[in-house]
């Protein structure tokens, strides 16, 4: 969904306790239940709305993100692209990240952080799994210890900026401190490189990981895993590694968050005099009730159906539509007069 305010979807205030919002959401979920408002379309997308809000706003931790970057889980938010372009405007004029003016360095920067995406069936994202990843990632080179200098050599001061990777330019009235031209902000200069890595102080590696796909993960959720990502320059940090799930479609079955959705046809008698229809679920057939005078488009809830997680259980939800046959033989079409006959 857009970017809607939760805390207005679920008509509360940013201080509102857990506690109070769990109640506000009980309360609309209530109101705008199918049962309530059978065939209601604003009702339905409304609801929806109502469990995307909870699903955040319900977890502390969630919510905690969502108060300080809009978002629950920096889906949609590149926020290593973000940090890169501020960065690239203001560290070339001695400018760190959101900083001001501070010289000196606080070490060495870290490794990129890396993205991939996990594939995942229907199945796999309702009953959860665990899949396992392969990707390229660059590491310490064990042959200089990350110097870039060649065994028995070490790298030097620069002796532009001695080794504070910046120098500063009078520009009119004012000094700006720019990246070194000739260490290109290292600080140190190398004079004989590393064969193996060339003078990078890296080499490329190929990384196995096995990641969890949580019961009842969205198709475009994402997990950050610190560490994971490249070795920095210089002995520099690891990155991290963004996961991105992408999750297929089921050709019956659609879900929103916790609960799983479908459309059933029911005989015309059923839903005339009501009784018990068989449905699939994830689980296996499983029979539901029908009340007498069922009409097309009415939902059925089918309790615990739907995704199962440590603490939730969902639901499935069944849109029935009444069969009517196409060809009818001619005793059949004689019970329908009859049929007919006596409702007018």
């Amino acid at each position: 969904m857009a970017e809607d305010d939760f805390y207005s979807i679920l008509g509360v205030s940013k201080s509102a306790t857990q506690d109070e919002i769990k109640k506000a959401y009980r309360s609309l979920a209530a109101k705008h239940h199918p049962d309530r408002n059978p065939g209601d379309k604003s009702s339905e997308e409304r609801l929806k709305q109502i469990n995307e809000a909870y699903e955040v706003l319900g977890d502390p931790e969630k919510r905690a993100n969502y108060d300080r970057w809009g978002t629950a889980d920096f889906q949609g938010i590149d926020m290593d692209g973000f940090g890169d372009l501020f960065g690239s405007l203001f560290r070339g004029f001695g400018f760190d990240d959101f900083g001001f003016g501070r010289r000196g360095r606080a070490g060495p920067p870290p490794g990129q952080t890396l993205r991939v995406t996990i594939e995942a069936s229907f199945d796999e994202a309702f009953f959860g799994t665990e899949k396992e990843i392969r990707y390229n990632r660059r590491t310490t080179c064990e042959e200089c210890s990350g110097s870039g200098a060649a065994p028995g050599t070490s790298p030097s001061t620069c002796p532009t900026c001695r080794g504070r990777g910046q120098v500063v330019r009078s520009m009119g009235f004012m000094s700006v401190a720019q990246t070194c031209p000739t260490c290109s902000g290292q600080g140190q200069t190398i004079g004989s490189p590393c064969p193996k890595c060339k003078g990078t102080g890296l080499r490329k590696d190929a990384q196995e990981l096995k990641i969890p796909v949580p019961a009842g993960v969205e198709d475009g959720q994402a997990v950050r895993i610190r560490g994971a990502g490249s070795a920095g320059p210089r002995g520099g940090p690891h990155g991290d590694l963004i996961v991105v799930y992408s999750v297929e479609p089921h050709h019956i079955f659609v879900r929103r968050g916790l609960h799983v959705y479908m459309e059933h046809e029911i005989p015309f008698s059923v839903a005339v005099l009501g009784g018990e229809i068989e449905v699939p679920t994830m689980r296996g057939n499983s029979m539901v009730k029908v009340s007498s005078g069922t009409e097309s488009g009415a939902v059925l809830r089918m309790k615990g159906k739907g995704v199962h997680t440590d603490s939730r259980k969902g639901d499935q939800l069944v849109r029935v539509k009444i069969a009517v046959p196409k060809k009818t033989t001619k005793q059949q079409r004689e019970y329908l007069k009859d049929f007919e006959s006596v409702f007018t």
